[in-house]
C-alpha cells in the first residue's frame, strides 16, 4: 500500500545519513524472463546511467528479483536488501493484533542461494517473537510460488498447481518477503502476510487472507503512489487525469475477473471507447442496442462490448488479440 511504502521510506530517512533515493521503476526482469533481450539491455542501461548521476550509491532493494537482477547484471554497484539493512538497525515493531504466534516462512526463489538474506528474515521474525516453522523446501531449496519466470502468463494451469503444492505443504500463515510472492499465495485462499506489514503496517488486523490487486488494480497503485510521493515529499505537481482517462467505466465482479483472465487494463478500455466515441467506429447490435468497438494502442488489439448509462459506460464483456486482419478497399 501507499502507506507502507511511505513508513518504509520515512524509516530510511531517519534512520540512515547521507540522504536516501528512492526509485520506483522495474528492474527489467519481465522482460529477461520473457527473451526481450535488447528490452532488457535497454532498461538495464538506462538504470546503470541514473545510478550512475547520483554518484553510484549503494542500493537497498525491497524485492529479492531486483536484487538478483542487479548482482547478476550490475556486479560493480554495492548492493543489500532491506531485510539485511533492517536486521542489521534491529528496528523495534509492536507486536500487533492478527500477528501470528506461529508461521511458516515461504522463502523467494531469487533469494535461493542468498543465505545471509534468509537469516536476516528470520531474525526479526525472532524478535517480533513469532515462532518459524520451516517448510520441507525452504532456503536453498524453496520453491517458486508461480511467478517466476512470468509462469502464470505463459502457463496458467501450470502455475496454479505450483501455487496450491506450495501452499499445501503446511496449514499454518505464511510469512513472505516478495510481493508477488504474498499476492500470488493468497490468490488461492492461502493466509499469507508480507514481512513488511508486520514491521509497518497500520491496520488493526493483518492482511493475511486479503488477496492481492487485480491486473488492472496493481497498475492504478503504482500510478497512484507514484503521483502521491511526488506531490508530498518533493512538491512537484502532477498533470490532472485528461483524454480516455477521464472516461468512467461501470464493471461487474464477473466482467472484471474475465479482464484480468485475460490481462486487460481498465486503461484498454478506456482508450477503446475513447476511440469509438470520437470517431464513431464501433458497430450497434439491434437487439440489445450495445456497442462493440475495437481499437489498437500498441501491438495489441482490444475489443469491448459497451453501453451507455448517465455518462458513463457499462461493459458487458472484453477481449483482446494479437493477430493482424488486413482489409483489401476496393
Amino acid at each position: 500500500s501507499d502507506l507502507l511504502v511511505k513508513n518504509v521510506y520515512s524509516t530510511l530517512m531517519q534512520e540512515l545519513s547521507g540522504g536516501v533515493g528512492l526509485m520506483l521503476r522495474c528492474c527489467g526482469a519481465p522482460a529477461d524472463w520473457s527473451g526481450r533481450t535488447e528490452l532488457f539491455g535497454n532498461s538495464l542501461q538506462e538504470f546503470s546511467e541514473q545510478w550512475q548521476e547520483m554518484g553510484k550509491p549503494k542500493l537497498i532493494m525491497a524485492c529479492s528479483t531486483c536484487y538478483e537482477v542487479f548482482k547478476t547484471h550490475l556486479a560493480e554497484a554495492p548492493i543489500l536488501t532491506l531485510y539485511e539493512l533492517l536486521d542489521e538497525l534491529g528496528i523495534p515493531a509492536e507486536k500487533r493484533k492478527g500477528t501470528p504466534a506461529v508461521a511458516a516462512i515461504h522463502d523467494a526463489c531469487t533469494t535461493r542461494h542468498e543465505n545471509r538474506i534468509q537469516q536476516s528474515v528470520r531474525n526479526i521474525l525472532h524478535r517480533l517473537g513469532i515462532q518459524i516453522e520451516e517448510l520441507s523446501l525452504s532456503r536453498d531449496k524453496t520453491e517458486c510460488c508461480g511467478y517466476g519466470g512470468l509462469m502464470f502468463f505463459a502457463n496458467p494451469e501450470l502455475a496454479k498447481q505450483a501455487i496450491l503444492r506450495r501452499i499445501e505443504e503446511s496449514p499454518l500463515d505464511y510469512v513472505v518477503y516478495c510481493a508477488m510472492c504474498r499476492d500470488y499465495l493468497a490468490s488461492r485462499g492461502k493466509r499469507t502476510v508480507h514481512l513488511l506489514d508486520l514491521l509497518f503496517g497500520t491496520e488493526n488486523e493483518l492482511p493475511n487472507a486479503r488477496r492481492g490487486p487485480g491486473y488492472s488494480q496493481r497498475h492504478d497503485n503504482r500510478v497512484h503512489l507514484k503521483n502521491a510521493l511526488l506531490r508530498e515529499l518533493w512538491g512537484e505537481s502532477v498533470a490532472d487525469k485528461e483524454g480516455y482517462e477521464k472516461i468512467e467505466l461501470v464493471v461487474s465482479d464477473e466482467i472484471r475477473q474475465v479482464m484480468e483472465d485475460r490481462l486487460i487494463l481498465v486503461e484498454d478500455l478506456q482508450q477503446v471507447i475513447d476511440f469509438a466515441e470520437k470517431t464513431g467506429n464501433k458497430l450497434v447490435d439491434g437487439k440489445t442496442g450495445h456497442f462493440f468497438a475495437h481499437f489498437k494502442p500498441t501491438s495489441v488489439t482490444y475489443w469491448i462490448e459497451y453501453s451507455v448509462q448517465e455518462n458513463r459506460f457499462l461493459v458487458h464483456n472484453a477481449y483482446s488479440h494479437r493477430m493482424e486482419i488486413d482489409e483489401d478497399a476496393r
